[in-house]
C-alpha cells in the first residue's frame, strides 16, 4: 500500500513517502533524505527525478524492501535555491537521521551542499551536475551517478570533427550552471582545430533575439546551446526565424521530452548529448524496468530525468544491501566504493576509496521530425 503523509516542518513542505509491501516489516525503515526543485522554474526536473526515485522505491519494498525493511523516503523543496538546499540537508539530518541523501540536482545547490555532506558525514548519492566540482576535490560523500560535462563535451567535439566542422558559437546561461558547461566545452574544443565563439544570454533568456543575432552573424557551421529547456525557447524561435541553416547542438541538460513539449517542430534536427539512454526507445534492461515500474507506480511520465532518478535510486539500494542488516552512513560510504564496473541493465557505474566516477555513459542523439529523441 502506498500512503502520502503531508507534514509542514518550519514552513517547509515535506512529503514523507511511505512505500511498503503489504504485512508486517521485520524492522524500523531505512531513512533516506531528499531535497529537490519542486516548486519554481525549475520543478519539471525536480519532479521527474523525484517520480523516477519513487518508482524504483516502490518497487524494492513491494519486493520485501532491504532485509525485510522497507525505505521512507522523506522529500523537501528547495525551488533551486541554494540556501534552501543547505537548511533541507540539516533539518533532514537533524529530525530524520538519514542513511544517505538521494538526487540532489542543480549547479549552485549541489556546490553549497558538498561542504555540508563532509560536515554532516552522510552520503548523498545522485547528484544532478557534470560539473568538476562533484569529484574534484575528492568528497568522499558524494556519489554522483551521471557522466560529467567533460565527458559530454569530449563526445560532442568527437563527433563535430567526425563531420568536418571548424566554426561554432557558443550560446550559454549566464549562471554557474551556463559557466560550468560552456568552460568544460571550450576546454574540450582546444586543440581540436574547431574555433568557437562565445555569447553570453541572461538567465530568462529575454536577450535571445540579440544573442542569437550576434551568434549566427559569426557565420557558424555549428551552433551550441547551452540552456535549460525553458530558456532554449526563445532561442530556438530566433533561430528558426533567421538565416542560419546549419547544425545547432545542446547538452543533456536540454531535456529532450520538454523541448517536445514546448517547442515541438522547432527542435527538430537539434543534436543533443545524452548521459542516460533514451527511456522509450532503446529497450535496454534497465529502461525496462524504469518504464514498468513507472507503470505500477501511476504517476510520472518516462523521461530523461526520471529515468536518471530511477537509476540513482538503484544504486543507492545496491549499496544498502552491501551495507549489511543495519546500514549506516559509514557502513553505506564503504558499500558503494566495493562497487567496481556493476552493469545496471545497459549502463555501468564504478567507485572506489579514491575515486567516485560513477557512470561513463555519453551518446549523441538527434531530435526527428515526430519531435522524438532518436540514435
Amino acid at each position: 500500500m502506498q500512503r502520502l503523509l503531508r507534514v509542514l516542518v518550519a514552513g517547509t513542505t515535506a512529503l514523507v513517502l511511505h512505500l511498503a509491501a503489504p504485512g508486517a516489516w521485520a524492522a524500523e525503515a531505512i531513512v533516506i533524505g531528499r531535497t529537490l526543485a519542486l516548486s519554481g522554474t525549475l520543478r519539471i526536473y525536480g519532479e521527474a527525478k523525484r517520480d523516477g526515485g519513487d518508482a524504483l522505491v516502490a518497487s524494492v519494498n513491494a519486493a520485501g524492501g532491504i532485509g525485510g525493511r522497507r525505505i521512507e523516503v522523506v522529500t523537501l523543496d528547495d525551488a533551486y535555491t541554494p540556501t534552501s538546499t543547505v537548511a533541507n540537508l540539516r533539518r533532514l539530518a537533524a529530525t530524520q537521521q538519514p542513511t544517505a541523501f538521494l538526487g540532489l540536482f542543480g549547479v549552485p545547490t549541489i556546490a553549497a551542499a558538498l561542504p555540508v555532506l563532509e560536515e554532516l558525514q552522510i552520503p548523498a548519492v545522485g547528484l544532478t551536475s557534470g560539473t568538476d566540482a562533484v569529484r574534484k576535490p575528492f568528497n568522499r560523500y558524494s556519489f554522483p551517478v551521471r557522466a560529467s560535462y567533460a565527458d559530454e563535451a569530449r563526445k560532442l567535439v568527437s563527433h563535430l570533427r567526425s563531420i568536418g566542422i571548424t566554426r561554432a558559437s557558443v550560446i550559454f546561461m549566464d549562471n554557474p550552471f551556463g559557466e560550468s558547461l560552456k568552460n568544460a566545452l571550450l576546454l574540450a574544443l582546444k586543440g581540436s582545430g574547431i574555433e568557437a565563439g562565445e555569447f553570453r544570454l541572461d538567465v530568462a533568456g529575454a536577450s535571445a533575439i540579440a544573442v542569437t543575432g550576434q551568434a549566427t552573424a559569426a557565420a557558424p557551421q555549428a551552433i551550441f546551446i547551452i540552456t535549460t529547456a525553458q530558456v532554449a525557447v526563445p532561442v530556438f524561435a530566433a533561430i528558426r526565424k533567421g538565416t542560419y541553416r546549419g547544425a545547432t547542438y545542446g547538452f543533456s541538460t536540454l531535456d529532450a521530452s520538454t523541448l517536445k513539449a514546448l517547442i515541438g517542430p522547432q527542435a527538430v534536427g537539434l543534436g543533443l548529448t545524452q548521459v542516460f539512454p533514451i527511456p522509450n526507445g532503446v529497450r535496454l534492461r534497465i529502461v525496462d524496468e524504469y518504464l514498468r515500474a513507472t507503470r505500477a507506480q501511476g504517476r510520472g511520465t518516462p523521461s530523461f530525468y526520471g529515468l536518471e532518478g530511477y537509476i540513482e535510486a538503484k544504486v543507492l539500494v545496491e549499496g544498502l544491501r552491501r551495507a549489511g542488516t543495519n546500514p549506516t552512513p559509514a557502513s553505506l560510504v564503504r558499500a558503494l566504493e566495493s562497487i567496481d564496473d556493476l552493469d545496471l541493465g545497459g549502463l555501468r557505474v564504478s567507485y572506489s576509496p579514491k575515486l567516485h566516477k560513477g557512470s561513463a555513459f555519453v551518446d549523441v542523439n538527434v531530435i526527428n521530425a515526430a519531435g522524438d529523441i532518436t540514435r
